[in-house]
């Protein structure tokens, strides 16, 4: 068991809307801590505001040996628990937090790139007035922050939904 005193990186899961409490708590340990931190557009009915969010709600990563740090990472304030199978911590492989760091803006966040949708993508809506609802995207609005679709549970009634509350179905 080499591996368990050796350091590597492991994700960590955290207290919901804890994320900032149990990064600064476990990197007060001295370990290493990464919180991947992303831009998201909000909007209510009057303006659109931009916010920072944790790229993985409830998780950040930290660097250390499980066997001098284990415990101490799991007890710390905000954290739920170490990431593991069963009893054993699972590593995150460096290349993946490297990857990860790589696309850190300098102002400390990570940009998500825009979708694309194209005629004839079928959607699922997640959130608003027609969550659980799926429909065919019928073209982008000009202001790019809305589609227009056909909803197929309102025999193809046509909304302009917000992009942000659409996935692509896979095909």
């Amino acid at each position: 068991m080499d591996w368990f005193r050796d350091i590597h990186w492991f994700a960590i899961h955290v207290k919901r809307f804890r994320e900032a409490v149990a990064t600064s708590t476990v990197a007060a340990l001295g370990l290493e801590v990464f919180l991947p931190m992303a831009k998201v557009e909000l909007s209510d009915c009057i303006a659109i505001k931009i916010r920072s969010k944790p790229l993985f709600a409830g998780y950040f990563f930290a660097r250390f040996s499980p066997e001098t740090s284990l415990e101490s990472v799991e007890c710390a304030r905000g954290v739920l628990h170490v990431i593991k199978s069963g009893t054993t911590p699972i590593p995150v492989d460096d290349e993946v937090v490297r990857e990860i760091q790589s696309r850190v803006a300098e102002d400390g966040l990570i940009r998500i790139q825009r979708r694309e949708f194209k005629p004839g993508d079928r959607v699922s809506i997640h959130e608003g007035p027609f969550a659980g609802m799926m429909g065919r995207v019928e073209s982008e609005v000009n202001d790019q922050r809305r589609v227009a679709i056909l909803l197929e549970t309102l025999w193809n009634a046509r909304a302009v939904i917000q992009s942000r509350w659409l996935e692509v179905e896979a095909p």
